[in-house]
């Protein structure tokens, strides 16, 4: 091993490696290949998860979060500046993705019964029989595409890495 590639364990005791060098230093074979797997793979995933729900139910990804987020909320509903928050969209495209919502029905939007400036997405009947129907295929899809292709080990080793690097608040969403 190289001077440059040489790691040791956190003294955090969380035993993550610490590599040395440049924090801005180029990434090296390794580290390229796991950046970009994770990229393509995330790529990949969505457009196919996209394509499935647009063709069998007509919702798109971007829609099927938002029903998602509404449909297991205490009540089937929330409100829109947290659903932008949870989702990591603006103001602005949580809007018009509802507002197509709101066209087909899948939800309403109603006052904030705790602050009668905000409003709240609110799930209707049918947009609850959409959300269902639209889950199973999201999930035979991301089943086919993504999990069943990894070994109990491998989620196992992939939950605790999304742990690891903290960017899975929202994990239990799902």
């Amino acid at each position: 091993m190289s001077q440059g590639a040489e790691s040791t364990a956190l003294e955090d005791g969380s035993g993550a490696p610490e590599r040395l060098g440049s924090p801005s230093r180029p990434l090296n074979r390794t580290e390229r290949a796991v950046w970009l797997g994770l990229l393509s793979t995330h790529m990949k995933l969505l457009r196919t998860l996209d394509t499935e729900l647009t063709a069998a139910e007509r919702i798109p990804l971007s829609s099927f979060e938002v029903l998602l987020t509404v449909a297991e909320a205490p009540e089937g509903r929330v409100r829109m500046k947290d659903i932008a928050a949870s989702l990591l969209i603006s103001r602005s495209g949580l809007t018009r993705i509802v507002d197509d919502l709101e066209r087909q029905g899948l939800v309403v939007r109603e006052k904030c019964p705790t602050d009668a400036r905000g409003f709240d997405a609110v799930l209707t009947e049918a947009g609850r029989k959409a959300y269902r129907r639209a889950r199973k295929v999201h999930l035979s899809n991301l089943r086919k595409e993504f999990l069943d292709k990894l070994t109990d080990e491998q989620l196992t080793t992939l939950a605790g890495i999304w742990a690891t690097v903290g960017l899975d608040d929202n994990a239990a969403a799902c």
